[in-house]
């Protein structure tokens, strides 16, 4: 029996559009899109990312050689004429490539690219992926979205599926969500081993030997900076030679920057923002803050430190627990603790043999709990096994 989606033989594999709404920066999510979307293509899968135009992931899927469509505005409030406007361009992309899966990542793009999705005949499959805790309003609409419109859904980490089960948005559907960690790239790019940091102390005006701590994130009021810093200043006291190093950009950076200055530690507090060698920056650094106070589900720049071999202190949000494992791979504290933050981050900058033994044990863990490979296969395996349900409903043969 030949399998049918889309109106595209699966013998040509699958054709997948890939959707984001994010426009600039760099987070977990546009990361994981461009991993998943690099490893279908060698794989031999046709994938178009689509996102809006000047999107960070827009520039570097095309580096990666994947093909992109950027005409898109994706407003955050709805815009009547901009909505349909949005939706026909995914029409006639979906048909121009012949998808037979729209795969998407955030609220705007899902809600243009699924109804784009049921305008075309054949439908492709329509998978979405949650990739935060922010909850999820149990209302009409929202119900018909993933109730009906929607043919499966993969979240991050088993704290995004609580909070579905909190809402009762996905009813029976529920049990059918399949849990995708997010992965790094653990064996090539944050792989110490492999990462050469010269030079990059003295381009940042670091001294040879102080003690660096980082902190990697959008500068977004959910990512917590203010802890951050507040740490900062409680740990100078103890550690008085260290330095801060903030990685990201986003519209806060004025404000944080005003904050630094008004604590007095502006010498010892450096804003970096958006940067494409963070595994370098990772290199010097001997311990990872993690401050997120809302919507974090799993924390792939924790990840990304772990796989670095730098241990990580954060605050217990979301799913964080599926990285840092108290006491092994880290030190996990109550959001906006920043005396424990503080107090732990000095622990391990004090015992060179503890933030050692940490380190190998989260590049361990990393490399067993998480890879580029289990979560592409995931993925491809869900395609198909929604394939399949749909060709037994007699809807996709």
């Amino acid at each position: 029996m030949y399998l049918f989606v889309g109106g595209v033989s699966l013998l040509e594999g699958f054709r997948v559009l890939h959707t984001n709404m994010h426009k600039g920066g760099w987070g977990g999510q546009p990361n994981r899109i461009l991993i998943v979307a690099r490893g279908l293509q060698e794989r031999g899968h046709h994938v178009v990312i689509a996102a809006p135009r000047g999107a960070t992931l827009i520039a570097r899927a095309q580096e990666e050689g994947i093909p992109v469509f950027d005409d898109l505005v994706l407003p955050k409030r709805f815009r009547p004429f901009t909505y349909i406007s949005e939706v026909l361009k995914f029409c006639r992309l979906i048909k121009a490539h012949r998808i037979n899966v729209v795969h998407t990542h955030g609220s705007q793009d899902t809600w243009a690219a699924v109804v784009a999705a049921w305008l075309v005949v054949p439908r492709p499959l329509v998978v979405r992926t949650r990739h935060n805790i922010f909850p999820v309003r149990n209302h009409l609409f929202n119900r018909l979205l993933y109730r009906r419109l929607t043919d499966g859904v993969i979240v991050v980490s088993d704290a995004v599926t609580e909070v579905f089960s909190q809402t009762g948005v996905l009813g029976d559907k529920i049990g059918e969500v399949l849990t995708l960690h997010s992965v790094v790239d653990a064996k090539e790019k944050f792989n110490p081993a492999k990462v050469d940091a010269a030079g990059l102390r003295e381009e940042l005006g670091i001294p040879p030997f102080a003690p660096v701590v980082v902190k990697v994130a959008r500068l977004a009021p959910e990512k917590g900076h203010l802890y951050f810093l507040e740490s900062a200043k409680v740990v100078l006291k103890e550690v008085p030679d260290a330095y801060f190093l903030a990685l990201g950009e986003g519209p806060l950076r004025g404000s944080l920057e005003k904050r630094v200055r008004e604590m007095g530690i502006q010498n010892r507090v450096k804003f970096l923002g958006l940067r494409r060698d963070v595994p370098r920056v990772l290199k010097i650094s001997q311990v990872f803050s993690f401050t997120p106070v809302a919507g974090e589900s799993l924390g792939t720049a924790a990840l990304e430190a772990l796989a670095m071999e730098v241990p990580v202190v954060a605050f217990n949000v979301g799913g964080i627990e599926a990285s840092v494992r108290h006491g092994k791979t880290g030190f996990l504290v109550e959001p906006k603790d920043v005396e424990g933050l503080a107090r732990y981050t000095v622990k391990l900058l004090k015992d060179k043999s503890l933030r050692c033994r940490m380190g190998k044990a989260g590049r361990r863990w990393m490399l067993k709990a998480f890879s580029e490979e289990g979560l592409v296969e995931g993925n491809i395996a869900f395609y198909r096994r929604l394939t399949k349900r749909l060709c037994l409903s007699g809807e996709g043969c």
